[in-house]
């Protein structure tokens, strides 16, 4: 039952030496999960040098349990089983499945545990001579990395979903678009994908072993005299309305987290005035692509970016900022599902009404077990909203609890609603959560009817109390002279007809010990109780969704198709994938 034969000196000469002591049981396992993933020299064993040689711990369908970089895992006790020295397994490579097909294993030591566990130590010569190839590529073309181990990798690798980890197999650091060439050159090689960071606010984690570049130092803003913001990659909401602002008394329309970046946020948001993009394909060629220019690349980067190529510099047409902007709140309480419901009901209506409403306004509902929040933005004076719009959204309405309207300048009205400072840091931003969510975009030609309130809102009456952390935003992105719904450009943001678009959005308890079940069911029934069939907001990812229904919830099938058709034509080899991306 255990190991007793010495390991005695490895071979030394070169990677990917095999012990050549061949598994004669292996073709009974039809996947070998791995659960770890460790150096030579975490064993205890003489060889140098060690960090080409990478040991696997494998199971025949075992899980982990807990995380590799902090050693917790079961393959520990396959270890003191071994009669080799425990130790902990720095996480170095890809956690993935393993089969006959899929990588030829010619090398590994291995001894049975019990009928339903087998603990393998795997060098691959494929996986070894793969990693060395890509180290090597990246430190020839001169590419700052940083690989696990490396001081500031955790922190670099660290995913804004803390529930969802991952493990790169490198974090590329490029200061030149050159190097961001270079580094997708030396991944295509290598057969490793590719994703890009910009700030590093994805709600889903990411993909084990892959390459994630990151575009940090591409935060530079600058604005010609036509009113064209040139934004770097890597820049955050709050810096980018500051710099423009600042240089020119101008403004862009965005979201309201200053830490988040620019680079998922413009391409799958689709409210962008973007007017070019420079951009890297997967050959490692550099194009700039505009509405006349690379035509079809343009129309999948407004969209589909992270499947198409990755975009160093941003091109906006920005707009006079706002001479005035009011900022307005109302607390609304709500004693029943049905109140609620009537409520929601006519804040719909004042939503479409036209002789109220125009691109001026902008608002969004959060509501509670026991009331609403109602707050947005007029772009105008004070008098006017108070006079007009206020006695429109309040009719009907039981009386608000609490009041806020102040006007502000464009900069000023930012920073209060935003309830931060604008200025974000250039470098070490740490700002994480632990969370699940999902979307829902209603359509303007179908509103959200009476009978779906009534069971959202009961459905949130019943069960919201029992959810410790939650919020519930309901935003317009539609209504009279919407600009989302009427672009100047097209794209590949599939969803131009939309009223509102709903976040539902729950913190995953510190203490769940791993029981993320709760959170996860309460909110997608919050997506239920309106009922099925709605589609979903792409900066919203939901990671639970196979990449199918990723596709036909976020593009539907007449984008999602032409979009594979320019896949296959810029990137054959899906150089730039994700759980989801287009083409998996």
């Amino acid at each position: 039952p255990h190991l007793a034969m010495p390991l005695g000196r490895l071979p030394q000469s070169g990677h990917g030496d095999n012990i050549r002591i061949l598994l004669p049981t292996l073709n009974r396992f039809e996947n070998l999960r791995v659960l770890a993933l460790g150096h030579v020299s975490d064993l205890g064993v003489d060889y140098n040098p060690p960090i080409y040689n990478s040991i696997f711990f494998c199971s025949d369908g075992q899980r982990v349990r807990d995380t590799v970089e902090r050693g917790r895992l079961e393959a520990e006790k396959i270890v003191a089983q071994m009669t080799i020295r425990k130790s902990r397994f720095p996480f170095q490579s890809n956690l993935s499945l393993l089969s006959k097909e899929q990588s030829p294993i010619t090398t590994m030591l291995s001894v049975p545990i019990g009928p339903a566990l087998l603990a393998c130590l795997v060098c691959s010569e494929t996986l070894v001579t793969a990693a060395a190839g890509l180290a090597e590529c990246l430190s020839s073309a001169g590419v700052s990395v940083s690989l696990p181990g490396s001081p500031n990798y955790a922190n670099l690798s660290e995913p804004y979903n803390l529930r969802l980890q991952y493990t790169p197999a490198v974090v590329v650091l490029p200061t030149t678009k050159r190097h961001v060439s270079s580094a997708v050159l030396c991944a295509a090689k290598s057969k490793v994908k590719v994703q890009a960071k910009s700030g590093g606010h994805s709600y889903s984690g990411g993909q084990n072993g892959s390459m994630v570049i990151s575009l940090e130092s591409f935060q530079k803003i600058a604005v010609n005299g036509k009113g064209i913001a040139r934004v770097g990659a890597g820049a955050r909401l709050g810096n980018i309305a500051t710099g423009i602002y600042n240089q020119s008394k101008r403004a862009l329309p965005h979201g309201v987290c200053p830490g988040v970046g620019i680079g998922g946020h413009a391409t799958h948001g689709g409210y962008y005035t973007i007017v070019a993009l420079d951009v890297v394909l997967a050959n490692g060629s550099f194009i700039h692509a505009t509405p006349t220019a690379y035509t079809d690349i343009f129309w999948a980067l407004r969209g589909a970016a992270d499947s198409i190529g990755i975009i160093t510099t941003f091109y906006f047409q920005t707009q006079p900022a706002p001479s005035s902007v009011v900022n307005w709140v109302y607390e609304i309480p709500m004693a029943s599902p049905q109140i609620a419901a009537n409520a929601f009901s006519h804040i719909q209506s004042f939503a479409l009404n036209a002789s109220v409403i125009d691109d001026k306004t902008g608002f969004g509902v959060t509501p509670s077990p026991s009331n609403f929040h109602i707050s947005g933005t007029y772009h105008g004076d004070e008098a006017t909203f108070r006079s007009k719009i206020a006695p429109e959204i309040l009719r009907t309405l039981p009386t608000p609890s609490s009041t806020k309207i102040k006007s502000f300048s464009w900069i000023d009205s930012l920073a209060d609603m935003w309830s931060s400072p604008l200025p974000q840091p250039l470098t070490g931003y740490d700002n994480h959560d632990n969370f699940y969510a999902k979307s829902i975009l209603v359509p303007e030609t179908t509103p959200l009817t009476p009978t779906a309130l009534l069971n959202y809102f009961t459905y949130i009456a019943t069960n919201g109390s029992k959810t410790p952390s939650w919020f519930s935003e309901l935003n317009l992105l539609g209504g009279p002279s919407s600009k989302i719904n009427t672009p100047q450009y097209p794209s590949a943001y599939s969803h131009r007809n939309s009223l509102w678009v709903l976040q539902h959005y729950a913190i995953v308890p510190a203490n769940a010990t791993g029981n993320t079940k709760p959170t996860i069911d309460f909110v997608k029934g919050l997506n239920e109780a309106l009922g099925m069939g709605y589609k979903g907001y792409l900066n919203y990812v939901d990671p639970e969704l196979s990449a199918k229904e990723a596709h036909e919830t976020y593009y539907g099938k007449e984008d999602y198709e032409r979009l594979v058709r320019i896949k296959k034509v810029v990137d054959p080899e899906a150089v730039f994938s994700n759980p989801q991306a287009v083409g998996v």
